[in-house]
């Protein structure tokens, strides 16, 4: 027979969860390190969205420059925003997941490893979209060093979520559940 210890009189018990037991608090170690992986990536590319996606330099001629600009992932004309909503769409997916590790008892809509797969999928094919829609930069212009970290990011993003989904048993939609096995 166990009985559970009082606490210190300067510290609060701890509250009963669902099974009347007590709770303990949150174990990082309980966390899968792909997850941890898929969480930081989002935190990454969110973080990578405020700097330079695009840049163009003026006047790069006989050693003068005329000075240069760059844009954030939050710039939205000339087409750009298509890089911004392939920056929010796998800031949700990681979003997602942290819900379902953290919050448990929120009901989403779909599984959570299915809904972080998509959108880290769709993340990555919207990149690939945006390196060709937007006016056309020149010469002197072009996507900047976030773009293309970010555009990797949600690629690894994507392959590391399917590997989690596919450890899980998580049932994928349609055809996507007959794509090979990665990982262990």
């Amino acid at each position: 027979m166990t009985h559970d210890v009082p606490p210190p009189p300067d510290q609060p018990a701890p509250l009963p969860n669902a099974n009347g037991t007590s709770r303990s608090s949150f174990d990082p170690a309980s966390v899968d390190r792909l997850d941890w992986t898929i969480l930081g990536i989002g935190f990454i590319v969110f973080i990578f969205s405020f700097f330079s996606y695009y840049s163009w330099d003026f006047g790069r001629g006989y050693g003068i420059s005329l000075g240069s600009v760059s844009w954030s992932a939050w710039h939205f004309d000339h087409g750009l925003f298509i890089a911004w909503f392939a920056m929010a769409v796998t800031v949700v997916g990681a979003v997602v997941l942290a819900i379902s590790l953290f919050a448990p008892t929120v009901t989403l809509p779909a599984p959570a490893r299915v809904l972080t797969f998509l959108a880290f999928a769709v993340g990555f094919v919207l990149y690939l979209i945006a390196i060709f829609a937007h006016s056309d930069f020149g010469p002197a212009g072009g996507h900047g060093f976030s773009f293309w970290v970010s555009l990797i990011l949600s690629g690894v993003g994507a392959v590391v979520a399917l590997m989690r989904a596919q450890q899980t048993g998580t049932a994928l939609p349609g055809r996507l559940n007959d794509l090979p096995r990665i990982g262990k």
